[in-house]
């Protein structure tokens, strides 16, 4: 059977979460050093959006999407564990405001 389409309870489509990569095998967590794009920045796959002091080195972290950066989750000097959210990032500028304003997700439809 087809799954339902889930509208209400999971964040939009087109919010995406950019998670703390594994920069080493040994990796387990990882401390942001700095964003190199901000809250609001258009971002390319393969832009370079922060740097990331693992167990081993500094090392820049690129993005896998293409898309604008909504909300930074953990802040600069903060350590996140391998594979969770460190900032939010979303298809269009529109949307920001929608995950800024601490909705997670966009609207559906926003006014023309």
């Amino acid at each position: 059977a087809p799954a339902p389409a889930a509208e209400a309870a999971a964040p939009a489509a087109d919010a995406l979460a950019i998670e703390m990569p594994a920069l080493s095998s040994t990796m387990t967590e990882g401390k942001i050093v700095q964003w190199l794009k901000g809250v609001g920045d258009k971002v390319e796959a393969g832009d370079a959006i922060m740097v990331v002091e693992s167990d081993k080195a500094d090392m820049d972290v690129e993005a896998f999407e293409e898309g604008y950066i909504a909300q930074i989750v953990t802040a600069e000097g903060d350590a996140a564990q391998v594979g969770a959210a460190v900032a939010i990032l979303v298809e269009n500028e529109a949307d920001i405001a929608a995950v800024a304003a601490g909705g997670g997700a966009p609207a559906a439809a926003a006014p023309a």
